[in-house]
Parts: C-alpha cells; sequence; structure tokens
C-alpha cells in the first residue's frame, strides 16, 4: 500500500453515509496523510427547503469549523466558492476562490509535492496549481446524467480533466467505454468490508435494530439514498401485489425524489430514515432478501452499486435491476425491472433455506475486500510516479 505521501483529495462530503470514497481515503489515511476537501457542489441551488438549508450548512461549516481533523493523518476542509456553475465569470472566480483556499491548508498542514486526487469533475481548475506530484481523476459516474447537474459544463470540464491527469481509474466497464476514448483508464471495481458486513451471519433476532424487530416477516429490504434513480413506482406495485410482505426501506430520502407519499403511505412499506453504516449488518441480518431496484437509464447503466458485495457478504440473497456491473454474479443474483418479475425472483429466494446459503454467498465476495483494492491503486500510483521519475 501507498506510504509516506500528501494526498489532497476533492469528493463527496465526509460526513454522508460512506462511499467508495470513505473506503478508499480512510485506508491510505493510515500511512499517508490526506487533506479530503468536501463538495463544492456540482449543480446549481434550487430554492428547496433541502437545498437552502444545505447552503447553511455549507457556509456555517465554513466559518465555524473550515478544518476538521477526523484522524491523525486525515484532515476534512470545507471551502467556500459560489454556488452556481456553467457561467464563465462564476467559474473564473470559483478557481480563484478554490485554489487560493486549497494551497492556504496545503501549507499550512505541511504538504509537499501531494498527489492530486478528485473523485469529482469540478475540481479541474485545481489541477496544475498545487504543485502536484501526481494527479488522479477516480470516476464512480457518468455525472452528466444526474437530475439537475449542468451536463454541458461539466462534460466540459471532465474533458479537460480527463486529458490533464496523470492516471485515470474508474470503477465500471461502462464508464471506460464511454469516457476513455484516446486515454487509457484503467478498471478497478470496489470492493467490500466483508469483515463488517460478514457480522450479520451470526445474529440472530435479538441483534436486529429495534425499529425493525417488530416488523412482520418476511422483510424486503434495501439501504442507500432514496433516490430518484430508484423504481419507486415499481416498489409501490409489488408492496400491494404483496400485503403479506413487508417492505424496508434504511435511507435519507433526497429531494429530487420529489413527493413520495403513494409509496410511503402503504401499511406494509416501513422508512426508517437514514442509519450509520455500523448499524447496516444488523438491518441485512434483519431482511430476507436484499434489493438493488434502480432504474435501467443511461446514469445506472455505469453504477457499480456498493451494496451488492455488501449484501452478499451479509449472506443476504439479492434481487437487482439489470445493471451491467451486477450481471457478472447472475449465477447468484435473480435480476427484476417489474414488479412481477420482482415478486416472482423473491418468492423463489424465500422457499430456500438462508442458512443454507448464507455462508456460501459471503464467501463469493470475501476476496474482494477493501485492502486488496487499495492495494491495486497504490501500484498504478506509484508505477506513475516512477514513471514520471524515469522521465
Amino acid at each position: 500500500m501507498l506510504k509516506g505521501r500528501d494526498i489532497i483529495c476533492f469528493s463527496n462530503d465526509w460526513q454522508q453515509d460512506p462511499l467508495s470514497k470513505h473506503h478508499i481515503m480512510s485506508r491510505l489515511a493510515k500511512q499517508n496523510k490526506v487533506l479530503w476537501i468536501n463538495s463544492i457542489g456540482l449543480r446549481n441551488p434550487t430554492a428547496t427547503r433541502m437545498d437552502v438549508i444545505k447552503g447553511f450548512t455549507k457556509i456555517k461549516n465554513f466559518f465555524t469549523n473550515r478544518l476538521e481533523k477526523i484522524t491523525g493523518n486525515l484532515s476534512v476542509l470545507n471551502l467556500l466558492v459560489l454556488p452556481f456553475h456553467g457561467n464563465s465569470l462564476t467559474n473564473k472566480i470559483n478557481k480563484r476562490l478554490l485554489v487560493s483556499q486549497v494551497r492556504f491548508y496545503k501549507n499550512k498542514l505541511g504538504f509537499n509535492k501531494p498527489i492530486l486526487w478528485s473523485f469529482l469533475p469540478n475540481a479541474e481548475s485545481a489541477f496544475g496549481q498545487l504543485d502536484e506530484e501526481l494527479s488522479l481523476y477516480y470516476i464512480t459516474d457518468d455525472f452528466t446524467k444526474f437530475t439537475g447537474h449542468p451536463a454541458r459544463a461539466i462534460a466540459v470540464m471532465e474533458e479537460r480533466l480527463i486529458g490533464q491527469a496523470d492516471l485515470v481509474i474508474a470503477s465500471a466497464r461502462n464508464i471506460v467505454d464511454i469516457k476513455g476514448k484516446g486515454k487509457n483508464i484503467h478498471l478497478i471495481g470496489h470492493g467490500v468490508d466483508h469483515q463488517h458486513f460478514s457480522r450479520a451471519l451470526e445474529m440472530t433476532s435479538k441483534d436486529w435494530p429495534e425499529d425493525v424487530k417488530n416488523i412482520k416477516k418476511p422483510i424486503i429490504g434495501f439501504y442507500g439514498e432514496i433516490n430518484d434513480w430508484l423504481d419507486l413506482e415499481m416498489l409501490r406495485r409489488a408492496a400491494e401485489l404483496k400485503p403479506e410482505w413487508s417492505f424496508v426501506l434504511v435511507g435519507r430520502v433526497a429531494v429530487e425524489v420529489g413527493d413520495i407519499s403513494y409509496l410511503a403511505g402503504l401499511k406494509n412499506v416501513h422508512l426508517t430514515g437514514q442509519k450509520k453504516f455500523d448499524q447496516l449488518p444488523a438491518y441485512c441480518a434483519a431482511f430476507d432478501v436484499g434489493l438493488i431496484p434502480m432504474k435501467l437509464n443511461d446514469l445506472t447503466v455505469c453504477v457499480n452499486p456498493l451494496k451488492l458485495k455488501e449484501y452478499l457478504a451479509a449472506g443476504l440473497p439479492v434481487v437487482s435491476a439489470r445493471l451491467p456491473e451486477v450481471l457478472a454474479y447472475r449465477d447468484v443474483v435473480k435480476f427484476a425491472d417489474t414488479a412481477e418479475e420482482l415478486i416472482k425472483a423473491v418468492d423463489e429466494f424465500l422457499i430456500q433455506d438462508r442458512e443454507q446459503i448464507k455462508h456460501t454467498l459471503s464467501q463469493l465476495v470475501a476476496s474482494e475486500n477493501w485492502d486488496d483494492k487499495v492495494d491495486e491503486i497504490s501500484g498504478l500510483i506509484e508505477k506513475a510516479l516512477n514513471e514520471r521519475t524515469d522521465d
């Protein structure tokens, strides 16, 4: 694994649900210094209550908690930039604001010749400005396809970033195929914290979270952000067709999804709200089947869902949309794009003895742990650094 390096990382907010970014950087921070920069936003804000709260939170964090030490080696920085994108004047102002703030804290923390690493395309203005030894762009989504994102502006930023970065890594084959024209993009799929999720294998009903202990079985479950990329209409129809089943959705309801009372109002549908990462194995233990109920569209065909390997590590049978990255697990995963297909797939799992299959499912992803993925990433970085030295 990479050792003794300084890393500046542009990413999502540290405080949100753990994503691949969190897993990677928390491991690198054991032997490297990491400055994690919270998201500066990819879409223009709206007048919704959620966006107003988010905006005030960003401003508050900048003035009251600008630099927060998470561990001995990992610090989180909140930047202040203008919340509008796609305007040339705003972009120029934001570039100056971004670079000057990061440069100040880079020097304050004693970072020397850092690795400049971004999980987001709007950090491209910082590349080449921070005396970095190596630049890396790590792509986990097609950001041009998210609702509300300025697709054209993002495409321009991303094209420049891919061309400028010394190293480009993607988490899904479709991202490589779509973004990799004329550029060598390395494919590294997501890992799993197998030790964490396999705790579910030994859990009993007394270990289940309190808010699901008294919910009628079977429980058909999902955890993650409840956003507009989920097929909530399919879930509504499935819940109406199978009133004897309980559907449990664990996660924050995003502003983009709008009013979901048509689903949440059903008697056999239960929304628990957002839960901590530490609690997820217990929810997996309470579930009878885990769902990945995504719509199939231009956004999701580039997704490599973390929860696939997390569900499997917990010994949980999985019913998923036919996402390209999930198809590799067709021997154990069942697929559904309609409510009727979902019901059929779940029924087929429910007649199986989960106690007999859960350890087999978990072992399928035991070698896909995050430590090995970070070692693989480190190898690419070290090779790129050596090549620069040789030049």
